[in-house]
């Protein structure tokens, strides 16, 4: 395909992401993640288990390392260069593929018998044809019974925060945030849009010498559960954390597992 990305992929998904996500510098969240995986899609050993936008294969590694057959896909380079350095040092394997999640022709059409999406890594995209079709790619690639996990940002838990939100207008919602815990201060801004559910998420330094900003779409669980079914998926399971309890309206995340269904002959 043509290459039509999402123009803020290129300038956010930098070291400044990686370097200012709590999230993602936490081990324990890490092993909790993939635990829920392991756990969630119940797979046997030796499975195919793709790790979409797998980033610096921060997931990729330690589930190689519990026995799966991992392809780890990002559209970034510099990232899958670092996931292929930390999968030396490791000690495992992981193939590593730079691809568009649009667009998963590389690889195999049912080569896979599942894939995960974690960390919010949906919605990028400025069209829900073009979100959906990143379901419909994930829906080809797995085998017939196939299990996709998807986790995201639960969107009605996110309007239910508090934050400071000085200066801004009676119709905005902004969440305003700020970590100093590994010796940089970041101040991080989320603003959110009620007619398009997008959030404008804004990352700087304190001192202002680094910044990006992510423009991506967060879901409800029907409107999920409803793409998912457009896709070819029969939804299976909903989670509202990494430990697998049931999903309700303030869970912090909406972790959907589903089965690919058969396909029409």
């Amino acid at each position: 395909m043509t290459d039509s990305r999402a123009g803020w992929l290129d300038t956010f998904f930098t070291h400044v992401y990686t370097d200012s996500d709590l999230e993602l510098r936490d081990p324990a969240t890490t092993e909790a993640m993939v635990r829920c995986v392991s756990s969630a899609l119940d797979l046997s050993p030796g499975a195919a288990v793709m790790d979409l936008a797998c980033g610096t294969g921060r997931h990729s590694v330690p589930l190689s390392a519990a026995g799966y057959r991992v392809t780890g896909v990002d559209l970034m380079e510099h990232y899958l260069c670092q996931a292929r350095a930390r999968t030396r040092d490791a000690g495992q394997h992981v193939e590593f593929v730079q691809a568009d999640m649009r667009d998963l022709g590389a690889l195999p059409q049912g080569s896979f018998d599942a894939v995960v999406s974690l960390h919010t890594s949906f919605g990028f995209f400025d069209t829900e044809d073009e979100n959906l079709s990143v379901l419909t790619q994930i829906r080809r690639v797995l085998a017939p019974g196939g299990r996709f996990l998807i986790d995201v940002m639960n969107r009605d838990w996110f309007l239910s925060q508090s934050g400071e939100s000085f200066g801004v207008g009676a119709d905005e919602f902004v969440v305003r945030n700020f970590d100093s815990s590994d010796g940089v201060t970041y101040l991080y801004e989320e603003r959110f849009s009620p007619l398009t559910s997008r959030i404008r998420w804004h990352i700087r330094s304190a001192d202002a010498s680094v910044s990006a900003t992510a423009d991506y779409r967060v879901y409800s669980a029907h409107e999920l559960i409803s793409m998912l079914a457009r896709a070819g998926f029969d939804v299976l399971g909903l989670h509202g954390d990494y430990d697998l309890s049931p999903f309700h309206v303030h869970s912090p995340h909406l972790i959907c597992t589903a089965a690919a269904t058969p396909r029409e002959k």
